[in-house]
């Protein structure tokens, strides 16, 4: 093997890799000759380095030690009048090398090869030696080389392109851009075939994007010498020449082009900035990518930085409670579900201001959202070590700590009022507030965060009814006591002289249009007497004890049997049947559907389901396979409540799910609340670009009709339309298309 360069010269060469070229001749002087004629050479400033065979098997050895030969010059008459041409056909077929061009010489001329020899093989000349001068040499070997780099780049960006496809889904799944910035930089290590130097910056949260700083732009992954950066600001990277480029970088939205690195800007529609650092020269990079897939690269990562961002927002918002900065419930519960993954015991504590009603009645709402944020600041002072602190509702709020020791829980119950000694003080007024606790430890009662969220309550609402103490410990004795009250106040049979069930139904429409799509059936319960009942605790109490699939093995037949039997209701009208985690998880759920169908002649085309966010947390098998039987026999799935639940887009494209319904809760302040209306706006373009359909529930204005029709969602329900309204006045609202007045519903 030779290095056509004296030694002297190295240092002054550059580090591109030198062109690999094959000798193969049984002929010493041959092999001189091609030395002496090639020296100096250096095609695209890049020197040329031999390889040398004195036989067909030596040729073979060395070819199979050594992929990325670029040339070979073979002589055809060799140790037999065919060893050239038959070491031509083992590279063609059985190396399987397509990459490598190959240049035939012969001293012979009488054994040159057939013409269709030449074009099977992909041989790109032949050459007699007599003939073959230096200058005709070096020219076949650079049109040889020219081939070969026009081969490699196609074959490189083949498989790029590939590499790419197959990974894009990994960056557009990301719901945390830390765990995007890593991805990022994986896939470009996969790229190039060596985890470069490199870094994944974007503006915080909540930077002035108008005027960035050093200080307002954060590392979210890193590799090689700059891992000690990730979490810090761009100000904590001492080097002029990598902080620079990536501020002005990000601040412009423009490349910076280094020649020790890159900085590519990641450029997103709604305005979001980010840039990725990667420690090789533009040329390098091109040159190991190619243009095409390089550029691909920057615009995958993009869209994939701008959905991040965007979910990342989404589930802020979800997981934050706007009134005092604490963890809502919701990211309670995923706080609990990530630690309780690792197998870690832990202890609920769910607190209540006692007389809270009367401070906020005396101060008002918004002093009371100030009230309630100073004793979430009072908890997180005295509560430093605990995993999650989070406001559950009103004057509810949840500690998740390390397993608590029945022992120790004086001290627990002594640090809480230590806490409380001082008095809050809001505006003009001064309270001296109570704290109580119910408590659930994890362990002896299972290790799920609703079940020992709800455990605690039933704790708190035992210590409620007692009156007296300051804290209760959950037994599964007051779970027997909760749902013996529960037995003895809920007359769920639907038994003549008992509970009477009944059904109403309210107008879903087409956003565009108004004009009628479905209507959801939803359950009432009325008395003997005629008195309705509060419907969602009358649900509360059937899905407590377990008579949600009776109440709903009834809907689904009588809602089907008054919809076919509906008057003026059009042929392409749809039914929305809501369906509980219980019922979808339980064995006759399948018979319930199948029965109403076949009794009732419905269709299930004709049937939107809807479920919460709810069944899918546990990824349960039965659940996605009896979704997916919905759809195959022609019904449609929607997530109901979207946005209150586990609220993650990573898991829409992997589910048997048609569209959303966006929570009312969101609907409502939109038109007044600017983080209310991002919510919706990110929900329906995420939704949208996943190819769901969204209806927006709790439409009561026509400032929210007009903003959600200009977000294009696809359908409306609310008291804009129609309340809820008995099955015998559904046909005047089909009829007639007014807005109904069911005062007589619940």
């Amino acid at each position: 093997m030779d290095f056509l360069v004296k030694s002297d010269q190295r240092s002054k060469t550059t580090t591109l890799q030198p062109w690999k070229v094959l000798v193969v001749d049984d002929d010493e002087d041959v092999h001189e000759t091609t030395r002496i004629a090639l020296a100096g050479c250096r095609p695209e400033n890049r020197m040329l380095r031999l390889y040398h065979a004195y036989s067909a098997e030596e040729a073979k050895d060395i070819l199979s030690r050594n992929g990325d030969i670029a040339v070979a010059l073979i002589d055809v008459v060799m140790e037999t009048h065919t060893a050239g041409l038959d070491l031509v056909e083992w590279i063609r077929e059985q190396l399987n090398n397509p990459l490598i061009r190959l240049v035939l010489r012969t001293g012979q001329p009488g054994y040159a090869p057939r013409m269709d020899v030449i074009e099977r093989y992909q041989i790109d000349g032949y050459k007699e030696k007599a003939e073959l001068t230096r200058t005709k040499l070096i020219a076949a070997i650079i049109t040889a080389l020219r081939g070969y780099k026009l081969l490699t780049s196609l074959e490189t960006n083949r498989k790029n392109l590939k590499k790419l496809n197959s990974h894009f889904y990994e960056l557009v799944e990301k719901d945390d851009l830390s765990q995007f910035g890593t991805a990022l930089l994986g896939q470009i290590a996969s790229l190039i075939g060596v985890a470069p130097e490199g870094l994944v910056c974007a503006a915080d949260k909540d930077a002035d994007l108008s005027d960035l700083r050093p200080d307002t732009i954060r590392v979210l992954a890193a590799g090689g010498v700059y891992m000690s950066y990730v979490g810090r600001t761009l100000d904590a990277i001492n080097a002029d020449e990598i902080r620079d480029p990536i501020f002005k970088c990000i601040s412009s939205g423009e490349n910076q082009l280094q020649p020790f690195g890159t900085c590519l800007a990641l450029k997103a529609q709604t305005g979001l900035k980010a840039a990725i650092f990667v420690g090789l020269p533009y040329a390098a990079l091109e040159r190991l990518l190619g243009e095409e897939v390089l550029g691909l690269f920057v615009v995958n990562a993009s869209l994939g930085y701008e959905k991040t961002a965007l979910s990342e927002h989404i589930q802020r918002l979800a997981f934050e409670d706007r009134v005092t900065g604490l963890n809502s419930y919701t990211g309670f519960i995923e706080r609990f579900r990530r630690l309780a993954s690792t197998g870690r015991q832990m202890t609920v504590v769910l607190l209540d201001i006692q007389r809270y009603r009367m401070i906020e009645n005396g101060i008002g709402a918004e002093q009371g959202g100030d009230f309630l944020k100073k004793v979430g600041m009072r908890l997180k002072s005295g509560f430093p070590t605990a995993f999650v602190i989070a406001r559950k509702e009103v004057d509810e709020f949840l500690l998740l700590m390390d397993l608590v020791n029945p022992k120790a829980l004086p001290d627990l119950v002594d640090t809480l009022e230590a806490l409380f000694d001082e008095p809050i003080a809001v505006g003009d007024s001064v309270f001296n507030i109570r704290m109580r606790m119910g408590i659930a430890n994890s362990g002896d009662h299972g290790n799920d965060p609703e079940q020992l969220t709800r455990y605690a309550s039933i704790a708190l609402n035992d210590l409620r009814q007692r009156g007296i103490g300051n804290y209760s410990v959950f037994t599964p004795v007051m779970q027997e006591s909760a749902f013996e009250r529960l037995r003895l106040t809920s007359l769920l049979t639907g038994t003549a002289g008992k509970t009477k069930f009944l059904l109403h139904y309210q107008p879903i429409l087409h956003a565009d249009t108004e004009e009628i799509h479905s209507c959801e059936a939803l359950m009432r319960f009325r008395t003997s007497g005629g008195d309705f009942l509060n419907t969602q605790r009358m649900i509360e109490a059937a899905e407590a004890s377990g008579m949600i699939i009776d109440v709903g093995g009834w809907m689904i037949q009588n809602a089907t049997a008054e919809f076919m039997n509906m008057p003026f209701r059009s042929n392409d009208m749809h039914l929305n049947l809501n369906l509980s985690p219980k019922q979808v998880q339980s064995s006759r759920i399948y018979n319930d559907v199948e029965r109403a169908l076949d009794v009732t002649g419905m269709q299930m085309s004709q049937i939107t389901f809807e479920v919460t966010e709810g069944i899918f947390v546990n990824n349960d098998p039965e659940t996605i396979s009896f979704l997916t039987w919905i759809q195959e026999n022609g019904g449609r799935v929607v997530i109901d409540d979207f946005g209150t639940g586990y609220s993650s887009f990573s898991y829409l494209r992997k589910l048997p799910v048609d569209g959303i319904k966006v929570d009312r809760a969101f609907i409502m302040h939109m038109d007044q609340d600017e983080d209310a209306l991002a919510v919706v706006r990110s929900i329906v373009a995420v939704a949208q670009a996943l190819g769901l359909e969204v209806t927006a529930e709790g439409v009561e204005t026509v400032a929210q009709r007009n903003i959600l029709r200009d977000l294009n969602c696809t359908y409306l329900q609310g008291y804009l339309y129609s309340r809820p309204v008995p099955g015998s006045n559904l046909p005047l609202f089909l009829q007639n298309g007014f807005c109904m007045d069911a005062s007589t519903s619940h």
